[in-house]
């Protein structure tokens, strides 16, 4: 064996291991991220239920309790069983070939690709909900219900906004390192 044979193959050895760290630490990130936002999910589902559970036990439910209910008793059954449904991957070996990192992280932004269409359908159907509940409140409510109605237009509407600009920004950079990934797999 020749010296430069010898130095090809200790080269090889150290980028591996460079990889392999480099590799291991984006995959930790992922995780974290991840953690994050399920938590987040549960924080926010939790509120959700003490806010109406305080309301309906105390009997102090009013127009604004009466018109987001409906909204979250379907919004959160939904919204968790896509999550629960979500097939858990476990990266073990991710670190040791980039093969199987760029098919882990294609899964998980294939799976974010998906959470941003279900956020921008969930958005449409708040505001559907919204012009629904107005037209509603506006022939049968009076005054506390009208305005109740109107503030529930004006978040879905700025939530429209705020999802389109969101979802936008997320999904060019989510289909910018999809193709990254896609060029890693050789597909």
């Amino acid at each position: 064996m020749n010296f430069d044979d010898i130095l090809k193959d200790a080269w090889r050895g150290e980028s591996r291991h460079a990889a392999s760290v480099d590799l291991s630490r984006r995959v930790r990130r992922q995780r974290r991220r991840h953690r994050l936002l399920r938590a987040l999910e549960v924080a926010l589902t939790l509120m959700a239920v003490l806010v109406f559970g305080h309301a309906l036990a105390s009997g102090r439910i009013g127009p604004p309790h009466w018109l987001l209910l409906p909204f979250y008793l379907v919004f959160l059954p939904v919204a968790w069983a896509f999550i629960l449904r979500t097939p858990r991957r476990f990266g073990g070996d991710v670190a040791e070939n980039v093969q199987s990192y760029a098919k882990l992280r294609i899964a998980q932004l294939r799976t974010g690709l998906r959470d941003l269409w279900l956020a921008r359908v969930t958005a449409w159907s708040l505001l559907a909900y919204a012009i629904a509940a107005n037209v509603g409140v506006w022939t049968l409510g009076d005054a506390d219900w009208r305005a109740a109605g109107l503030t529930l237009l004006g978040f879905s509407l700025a939530w429209i906004i705020g999802m389109s600009w969101f979802g936008r920004w997320r999904r060019r950079a989510l289909l910018r390192e999809y193709r990254s990934m896609k060029s890693l797999t050789g597909a």
